[in-house]
């Protein structure tokens, strides 16, 4: 294969998979925010009965933790991870809104939340780049594609100018392997 033709083909191969991210980052986007919308409502729902019997959030879940009955026990372990889960989504969610389209894929990359990045990559489609994103990241793509082609292929001739300089022909490589 040429050059040429390596490039090529490393150049379209990665302008698609960088164009790509910009879609799934839209849809990891739209489910990280829905969760995140529940996971409030399950959170306020806890601290709203909390308040009503006179108590602060962590107050509750203590008292519930020290409860004698089983249930009730489990009930405060798990207000106490709804609470740290919400938590957790409220930062991923406010870090992705924040972060500039063109940069959101690498702000998922630097802290994704794997359940819903397992979610969305398994309802995913594609989708042609439409957006400046999309496109600015699939020249990215095509770029860094055409870079590695290029590697692989400088890789291959300077293999093939140590044999050829060594003396060593193909078929006489293979017996010395």
């Amino acid at each position: 294969m040429s050059a040429f033709l390596a490039r090529v083909f490393a150049a379209l191969f990665g302008g698609l998979v960088f164009s790509q991210s910009a879609e799934f980052t839209q849809q990891y986007l739209q489910r990280l925010g829905g969760a995140t919308d529940e996971m409030r409502a399950v959170v306020e729902q806890f601290e709203t009965s909390a308040r009503a019997s006179d108590l602060s959030p962590d107050e509750a879940i203590g008292r519930l933790k020290q409860n004698s009955d089983e249930v009730a026990a489990r009930q405060g372990t798990d207000a106490e991870t709804n609470r740290e889960r919400y938590g957790d989504l409220e930062r991923r969610y406010d870090a992705l809104r924040s972060t500039t389209p063109l940069f959101r894929p690498f702000e998922i990359v630097a802290d994704p939340d794997w359940t819903i990045a397992e979610r969305a990559a398994g309802d995913y489609r594609p989708a042609i780049p439409a957006t400046g994103d999309g496109v600015l990241l699939a020249l990215g793509g095509f770029i860094f594609g055409w870079w590695c082609g290029a590697g692989v292929h400088g890789a291959a001739t300077m293999r093939k100018r140590r044999k050829s300089r060594a003396g060593v022909t193909d078929g006489e490589d293979e017996i010395l392997q």
